[in-house]
């Protein structure tokens, strides 16, 4: 059995996948307003250490380490943009070569850090909701209600994974013929990945013209479909769902009073005196997957 069914079969055991759609989404929908509605960093740590721990849990830790491997050089080039672009604030360091003048200020180095762990954790946070909200999920929540948004969410979120799987598959199979990807000069190696790429572009077309006689064939959009897969609402959903709210509310109403938010970069902190009362509700609201599985093994054993 490889990696991929490992975590497959391990993230189908824990309680995230075993809750009802409605409840995993809304509980998404918080974590993903929370990390657009705050912006001081000790709360963005806060929010991305958290993301990392239960990606890990739910995803593994060779899958998270890859993802990390691509998420930090993103978080890096932003740091890097907002230090050069954010001239503004205390400086640190001053760097003159003629009618040129480099600042390292405060705010650049404080606010680009902010700036590149929220979209970080916006990234993990996605990979995570595409692993426990899957097609099947999404079918049932979506296609009763508005079926041609459904569908086009649903390709796009199979498209990259898909196209990963096929290409890793396709580098396989070229070895087998002496032709490796990252062997060779840089010339070689673009001409190699376009015709990779040209390759998986013909199967992508082929599979849709199959795909779309299939959808034609069965009478897609003449009437309601039936679902792979039905859904029960159940008590654990309910204590999951009203627990998350409740503290995602206490946490939107201090965030409604100005605490985890600075208007001006300038005035940019490396905490501010309201944090310590923020950070409650948001790690408990980051917790509440692991508290409900650890509440879900023991009703369970």
């Amino acid at each position: 059995m490889n990696r991929e069914m490992r975590v497959g079969i391990q993230t189908e055991s824990k309680l995230m996948s075993q809750l009802h759609p409605l409840a995993a989404l809304i509980y998404f929908v918080a974590l993903f307003t929370l990390l657009l509605i705050i912006n001081h960093l000790l709360l963005t740590v806060l929010l991305f250490a958290s993301l990392v721990g239960l990606c890990r849990w739910y995803l593994g830790r060779h899958r998270v380490g890859q993802l990390l491997k691509g998420v930090s050089s993103l978080m890096i080039l932003i740091w890097g943009l907002n230090v050069l672009l954010n001239q503004t604030g205390p400086v640190w360091w001053q760097w003159s070569v003629g009618p040129l003048t480099f600042r390292l200020t405060k705010t650049a180095v404080l606010y680009g850090g902010t700036m590149a762990l929220s979209l970080g954790g916006m990234i993990l946070a996605f990979v995570w909701f595409n692993q426990i909200m899957t097609t099947p999920k999404l079918s049932y929540l979506l296609f009763p209600v508005v079926p041609r948004l459904a569908m086009l969410l649903t390709i796009s979120l199979r498209m990259v994974h898909l196209f990963t799987v096929k290409f890793r598959r396709l580098v396989m199979l070229q070895k087998t013929r002496n032709v490796v990807v990252s062997e060779g000069s840089w010339r070689q190696r673009l001409q190699q990945t376009g015709q990779f790429l040209r390759i998986l572009l013909i199967d992508s077309v082929s599979s849709a013209m199959e795909t779309a006689v299939l959808m034609e064939a069965r009478g897609f959009g003449a009437h309601k479909r039936s679902y792979y897969r039905t859904f029960r609402w159940t008590t654990v959903d309910t204590v999951f769902t009203v627990g998350s709210v409740g503290l995602f509310a206490i946490s939107l109403y201090l965030r409604f009073l100005g605490w985890g938010w600075t208007t001006d970069v300038r005035q940019f902190l490396w905490w501010q005196k309201t944090d310590g009362w923020f950070v409650l509700p948001l790690a408990i609201f980051l917790g509440v997957p692991v508290i409900g599985e650890v509440g879900y093994r023991l009703c369970q054993n």
